[in-house]
């Protein structure tokens, strides 16, 4: 399972060519009517970080690539509970997730995305079937940790949802930037507050707070010529209990951190989370465009 076979190879290069096809048939003219000042770029103008669209353009090329192809993501952190103003480790988390964007005149980017994680034993590292809360001894399941593949939008004021959210009752807020410039270093904050209500075992009734940073190249930005640019990412995030941790009589929140990068290979992710994903997840990770293609449309009000 760890290399395709000359079917997939096939499959996988008819894919591509089509893809670049499909880029140079009429991908720049999209772009050029989803971003107001893309010719502007093209002629050699530089980014305008306080502008909203161009910092859309330039979170659009540091979280995928504007000419529709998959990217893929890594991170590695951990998870801790915070009660009584004292953060303790709950268990390690490994993260990947597999990303195409799309330009839609006149409105942005639409973002088609599938994520799975697994969360680990802090000391072995195995993946956790069951967790015991160290504030109550409760043993809990841990459900699946999947989300898509779904598209949203990306907007410069940040992400719209589907008109029918995938997990039950969702109110979501978003912010994108400021950017922070040093040099040829460039910051994009990404961040966003979720109140969910939902039947899913993932998901029960939670607040879930998102901080992102998004690192990577102001020369890589500013050339037109680069749909991509290598990027690392910076995750913080604060959330209620869900419902899954069985921590009613607990009290306090969780918090987590996590740190890592865009790839472009299955081989790039780390070993341990392509080894959970290829043990968890098979048929998704043996393919993971062709579950991006079996995506719904993006529906939006």
């Amino acid at each position: 399972m760890g290399r395709q076979t000359d079917k997939q190879e096939q499959h996988a290069g008819r894919r591509t060519a089509d893809r670049r096809h499909f880029v140079t048939a009429g991908l720049a003219g999209m772009i050029a009517a989803a971003l107001p000042r893309w010719s502007d770029l093209q002629a050699g103008a530089s980014l305008n970080l306080d502008d909203p669209w161009d910092r859309l353009t330039a979170l659009a090329k540091l979280r995928g690539n504007i000419d529709g192809s998959t990217v893929m993501w890594w991170m590695k952190g951990v998870r801790y509970g915070v009660v009584d103003n004292v953060v303790t480790p709950l268990f390690g988390m490994l993260i990947g997730s597999f990303q195409r964007l799309r330009p839609v005149p006149g409105k942005g980017f639409e973002v088609n995305m599938l994520e799975m994680s697994y969360f680990t034993d802090l000391e072995t590292g195995a993946v956790l079937d069951t967790f015991k809360n160290p504030y109550n001894g409760k043993v809990v399941e841990v459900p699946e940790q999947r989300l898509g593949p779904y598209p949203v939008l990306m907007r410069p004021t940040g992400v719209v949802l589907p008109d029918v959210p995938m997990f039950g009752d969702v109110e979501l807020q978003t912010r994108v930037g400021p950017a922070f410039v040093s040099g040829d270093d460039v910051w994009i904050r990404d961040d966003s507050t979720v109140k969910v209500d939902s039947d899913h075992p993932m998901m029960g009734k939670h607040i879930y707070n998102e901080l992102v940073t998004y690192r990577g190249s102001l020369r890589e930005l500013n050339d037109p010529g680069v749909t991509s640019a290598r990027a690392e990412i910076s995750f913080t995030s604060v959330t209620s209990w869900r419902e899954w941790f069985e921590a009613d009589d607990v009290g306090g929140h969780t918090t987590a951190r996590a740190n890592g990068s865009k790839i472009y290979r299955l081989d790039d992710f780390p070993p341990e989370y392509l080894a959970a994903a290829r043990e968890r997840h098979p048929d998704l990770i043996a393919d993971p465009d062709a579950v991006l293609d079996a995506a719904p449309p993006l529906k939006l009000p």
